[in-house]
């Protein structure tokens, strides 16, 4: 939670600081010679992976592994999800030699692991398999080098995210067993990136590739059957508090197309 009050306090900084700059250049040239500045707007969509740490998570599996010795494969810990993003870009426009803009974007990331015993008729399997997804708004600011090439300074993003968590026992001659859990809050995040923007055919097609380090939590996890929450471990019935502590590095890689204003 502590790390949301900052997140939001730092993007309302920097945006407040933009748009006062923005709104002194209407002042002085009018609403159309800013407007003029617009480049182009967009959709974009593209393939990556977010590191975190799921200390809460992790410590429950560590405790589900030390219960069962004889697993034949003991269940690995989470921190390393993959998967997709899809998003709008709002506008971008150009000051001098600085691109500026903001756009919107959604993110859905999944990591499964594993368990393994055998059983007097074969082998039964244990799966957990963590989605994470989150929303994403914000500004970036980028520096114009060429029609072909973007060099990225700041990606500065408020996130919204959420989990949801499928426990699958699959056993030999037997219906699989499911339960489901979900985030109980979608707590505000933030992240900031750096990278390069190549245009294949400007302003038209551009392949964009982004490096950053994102803060965010989810605390609790309840179960969509009884709404109960997901204990510390097995052998503690306490409600787990820090299911995801915090964020990490996370990369991606995107495809951009764009609808020129002029």
């Amino acid at each position: 939670m502590k790390n949301s009050f900052t997140a939001l306090f730092l993007f309302l900084f920097l945006s407040n600081s933009l748009f006062t700059k923005v709104s002194a250049q209407d002042d002085c040239c009018g609403l159309g010679s800013v407007m003029s500045l617009v480049l182009y707007s967009g959709i974009h969509g593209g393939y990556g992976f977010q590191q975190f740490n799921a200390e809460g998570f992790n410590h429950y599996i560590d405790v589900y592994n030390q219960n069962r010795p004889n697993l034949t494969k003991k269940m690995d810990e989470f921190g390393f999800a993959t998967g997709f993003k899809f998003g709008v870009n709002l506008f971008q426009f150009l000051v001098d030699d600085w691109v500026i803009g903001m756009k919107l974007s959604y993110h859905i990331l999944k990591e499964e692991h594993e368990a393994t015993a055998t059983v007097s008729n074969g082998t039964a399997r244990r799966e957990y398999e963590l989605t994470f997804k989150s929303f994403h708004t914000g500004i970036t600011f980028a520096y114009y080098v060429s029609k072909h090439l973007d060099i990225k300074i700041a990606d500065l993003i408020l996130t919204f995210n959420s989990a949801d968590l499928e426990n699958r026992l699959i056993q030999p001659n037997l219906p699989t067993e499911e339960q489901k859990l979900t985030s109980v809050e979608n707590p505000i995040g933030f992240s900031a990136a750096s990278g390069l923007t190549f245009y294949v055919i400007p302003p038209y097609i551009s392949i964009e590739a982004t490096v950053g380090y994102s803060l965010f939590s989810i605390d609790e996890m309840e179960f969509e059957d009884d709404g109960s929450r997901l204990q510390v471990d097995e052998n503690n019935a306490t409600a787990m508090m820090n299911f995801i502590e915090g964020g990490g590095l996370f990369a991606f890689a995107q495809l951009n197309i764009a609808i020129p204003f002029n």
